[in-house]
């Protein structure tokens, strides 16, 4: 069981999905954010514990304050930014050219006007879902292909 923005998540700690991307969170004194692709049962890591990853499909860079910023690798359009640190914030990109703000804080999970505080997510699933188009959903099911990734040992 993890237990973060407010939050407690008892199967799986995946807080948020977007855009085929899970974004699993380690709670910790610093949290460690890993944000992984599933492509043909794999994992595509483009970032792990708050640090990028060479990827195929992405392009991630992580700027001298610490910032990791992700693009398509083919098209250059901006796909999603984490600020790691005692509040995670990450920023999505949406089709229509703008974003929508997330933020994980010891307290609340907060995304595109949702806040969520002293919830319990049990079973396997993602606490928020952000669709391409800025649409926000809560408490989404997990692919099995996902979910056979994250209880491989």
């Amino acid at each position: 069981m993890a237990r973060f923005g407010g939050n407690e998540f008892k199967s799986f700690s995946v807080p948020l999905v977007f855009g085929g991307r899970y974004f699993v969170l380690e709670p910790g004194e610093l949290p460690q954010l890993t944000v992984f692709v599933e492509r043909g049962g794999l994992a595509e890591f483009e970032v792990l514990r708050n640090e990028p990853v060479d990827s195929p499909h992405s392009a991630v860079t992580k700027s001298a304050a610490g910032v990791v910023t992700v693009t398509d690798r083919e098209s250059g359009r901006f796909l999603y930014k984490i600020r790691p640190g005692s509040e995670t914030s990450v920023a999505f990109g949406t089709l229509q050219g703008g974003d929508v703000q997330a933020r994980i804080s010891d307290k609340a999970l907060s995304v595109g006007g949702i806040t969520l505080t002293n919830n319990r997510f049990d079973g396997v699933m993602a606490g928020v879902v952000v669709q391409d188009d800025g649409g926000v959903g809560i408490g989404c099911a997990l692919p099995p292909a996902v979910v056979a990734l994250l209880t491989a040992e």
